[in-house]
């Protein structure tokens, strides 16, 4: 594996800061936390993470997506903020197959993140939000191209939907990250030295700590893996998509962090301009169902590979 470079330019959350164990005030349960023996598998253990606040609707089929994997050492591990819709019902139904599980307040996504990661065993961690759900095979695929690559990082393509219809299939490259969000974070599986060298996810980027992240770990000497298929799936409508241009602002500062020729405000209006106006097209031609129109922009202005699924 690669050796890397812990970044010095400023301080990020460390494994350290969390406890490996729920808080006593806080509802918690799961195998570990009840002392029952896992089975030890000789396989490297994956950790996978799902973070959800009130997503009962849907978060059983994240959860699902996860135990149902062919993969055979698998630690599942759901960090809840407190929520209040029946999520905890679902929670509960499942736990004899969850490892370890808490429910308390948090601070934002990135503090239910490296909640998770900080109670991961594992070798390697995968971050599944609970609108996000699995392809079959896709923890296996992970890993061996961790294996017969020795990457730090694996991740493959990305299958968006749009209530029950898809719409399009997205291929991630590590090589653009320097422009910007070029790997769809439910399909990144991670080795977790790479957490503990590198930090977590910094608390003040809300929606694009995962970009803040991937960038650091690149710049930081990380060696990525690109797996040629769907790993994963995404439900169009989520927070991100929701909440895209404070997103794109939170990818344009992480850029001037770690990139020197992003510095300043003109390098900084330079990407975020476009990257609005980008976004705003794509978004009406989407609600206008221009299909064409929605091909030709993927096909000519995407920094990436997107291909138009019909089903």
């Amino acid at each position: 594996m690669t050796e890397l470079r812990a970044p010095t330019r400023f301080s990020v959350p460390k494994r350290a800061d969390y406890p490996c164990e729920p808080h006593a005030a806080s509802l918690f349960g799961g195998l570990r936390i009840r002392r029952q023996v896992i089975q030890a598998n000789p396989a490297p253990l994956v950790s996978i993470v799902t973070i959800v606040r009130n997503g009962a609707a849907r978060f059983a089929r994240a959860a699902e997506s996860v135990l149902a994997q062919d993969y055979p050492a698998i630690e599942y591990i759901v960090v809840d903020g407190a929520s209040t819709d029946g999520t905890l019902d679902v929670i509960r139904r499942l736990e004899s197959r969850i490892a370890v599980w808490v429910s308390e307040p948090d601070t934002g996504i990135s503090d239910a993140f490296n909640k998770g990661i900080a109670f991961a065993h594992g070798e390697v961690v995968g971050l599944l939000n609970s609108d996000d759900w699995y392809e079959p095979g896709a923890v296996s695929a992970a890993v061996r191209a961790l294996k017969e690559s020795g990457a730090d990082i694996a991740h493959g393509k990305l299958q968006y939907w749009k209530g029950s219809r898809k719409t399009y299939l997205v291929t991630g490259d590590a090589d653009l990250l320097e422009k910007g969000m070029t790997i769809g974070h439910p399909t990144m599986f991670v080795r977790r030295a790479c957490y503990e060298r590198l930090g977590l996810y910094r608390h003040d980027f809300r929606q694009a700590m995962d970009y803040e992240w991937l960038l650091r770990a690149k710049l930081s000497g990380a060696r990525f893996s690109f797996v040629d298929e769907c790993l994963a799936n995404m439900q169009d409508g989520g927070t991100g998509d929701q909440r895209w241009r404070e997103s794109q602002k939170e990818v344009a500062r992480a850029r001037g962090i770690h990139l020197p020729a992003a510095r300043g405000a003109i390098p900084y209006w330079s990407y975020l301009g476009p990257a609005l106006v980008r976004g705003t097209v794509r978004r009406m031609l989407d609600t206008l169902h221009l299909s064409s129109a929605r091909r030709w922009y993927h096909r000519h202005l995407s920094r990436i590979k997107i291909t138009h699924t019909k089903e």
